[in-house]
């Protein structure tokens, strides 16, 4: 059964064309709920109806196709998706306790299922919180009615506990804190280990910098304390050992994750602001098949391991291409919507050590890339010479070349070559970057 708020509303879905993402992706679908989600809040009644057409399509694959086991969400075709002991480790899909239950989580990433062999199964992080952020802000512009709101709480914790891997799935830094890592979704990445029972199915260690989300996290947290009811306890996973984590525990999560993720940024980019598709986290745990343990996942990024690599969808490790060029607009997010607290990151050293002289977070990251415009752009916007000759048109080719000719788009953390600006997907994310001022401007600038 649906909340309310589904009531007289159609199901729609986002279908995508080309490569890996023909069909329907959890990509394009969390893109549209996000999107109609933030037209619905500022009032827009067919922003509204959209973005609950589309979550009623996302609801419909979390409960999965017919010849799976339901709730599919993140799990395998033969089930997974509501047990943290089982595989893969998470849950991803959650049943309410009352009026509006219906399983609510996150999905396998791409349907119809069997357009991937073995079928498509698994989450993706990157589609999952967006669609979970759209989630939030679809429930303040209903007014956050409840049967909705313990909806979208169920959703906020299987994102959690499917692509975070909470709660047992952590680094223990040197000062106590519990480094939470994004993994590419419910069955791989991040920190899951090689071997034993949850072990990553490809690629093990390998981690996607843009699929770091740290403005969609604070609003996670920030949603459930405000919102949070001691019924909702039961939707909190165990422990494997058995026992309970809280909703403060819960919290804490997404304030790991948060800093881990900046740290992990900060050694795979360049001063450019460039930043590498795939890096390494490789952090093994003395017992290989280990969840937790003492361990610092960034401490040989980008490499996993000494030298080795790793790559997930046909993208370069450690190049800023298609993967990497969403990460402007995804730290864009958090300084727009946490403007103080973006600018307050705890950075550590290689060793996991704290390191108060470094000074690394959310305007740091976009005035790189602001910068690599305004040091080596062939133009100045403010002095309206970026126009080109006899046109009201940017001279695009002039702003080009401070991404494609520039210096630091390769450095020893992005150590292979960029793809080039002019791809349009390449190009536009980095105007994000000009939402958080420059630091320091002259009196004539």
């Amino acid at each position: 059964m649906l909340p309310q708020a589904f009531k007289g509303i159609p199901t729609k879905m986002v279908v995508s064309s080309g490569g890996a993402a023909g069909g329907v992706v959890t990509e394009g679908m969390g893109y549209g709920i996000m999107v109609e989600a933030f037209k619905a809040v500022k009032g827009d009644r067919t922003g509204l109806a959209n973005g609950i057409a589309l979550l009623r399509g996302w609801l419909g694959m979390v409960y999965g196709p017919s010849q799976t086991q339901h709730p599919f969400g993140g799990g395998t075709e033969k089930g997974g998706a509501t047990r943290v002991d089982s595989y893969p480790y998470g849950v991803s899909a959650i049943a309410g306790a009352g009026p509006g239950g219906t399983p609510s989580g996150v999905a396998g990433w791409k349907f119809p299922v069997d357009q991937c062999y073995p079928k498509c199964q698994g989450t993706a992080t990157d589609g999952d919180e967006d669609a979970v952020l759209g989630m939030i802000y679809l429930a303040a512009a209903l007014g956050y009615p409840e049967d909705f709101v313990d909806m979208v709480m169920r959703a906020v914790i299987a994102f959690a506990s499917a692509d975070l891997g909470f709660p047992d799935v952590y680094r223990i830094l040197p000062d106590g804190t519990k480094a939470f890592v994004p993994k590419g979704g419910s069955q791989w990445g991040g920190l899951l280990p090689e071997h034993g029972k949850y072990k990553s199915s490809q690629e093990a260690w390998c981690y996607n910098p843009a699929y770091f989300a740290p403005g969609h996290y604070r609003t996670f947290r920030d949603f459930a304390k405000k919102h949070w009811k001691t019924s909702f306890d039961a939707y909190l996973p165990p422990h494997l050992d058995g026992s309970r984590p809280s909703m403060v525990d819960l919290a804490a999560a997404f304030d790991g994750t948060v800093t881990a993720g900046y740290n992990i940024l900060y050694y795979s980019s360049c001063a450019s602001g460039a930043v590498g598709n795939w890096v390494g986290v490789k952090a093994e745990c003395p017992d290989k098949e280990g969840l937790s343990c003492a361990g610092v996942p960034w401490a040989t990024t980008p490499y996993v391991g000494e030298k080795g690599t790793c790559t997930a969808s046909g993208t370069t490790f450690g190049s800023y291409g298609p993967d990497a060029s969403r990460m402007p607009w995804r730290i864009a997010m958090d300084y727009i919507l946490h403007t103080e607290e973006s600018g307050v990151v705890k950075m550590y050293n290689r060793a996991g050590e704290d390191d108060p002289a470094l000074v690394f977070n959310a305007q740091t990251y976009l005035n790189r890339m602001a910068n690599q415009y305004k040091n080596n752009a062939q133009c100045d916007g403010a002095k309206g010479d970026c126009k080109a000759a006899g046109m009201s048109l940017t001279a695009t080719f002039k702003l080009s070349v401070a991404f494609d000719n520039g210096p630091d788009m390769t450095c020893d953390n992005v150590p292979n070559a960029a793809q080039s600006w002019w791809a349009a997907f390449m190009a536009w994310p980095t105007f994000t970057s000009f939402v958080a001022p420059l630091a320091g401007p002259t009196a004539g600038e």
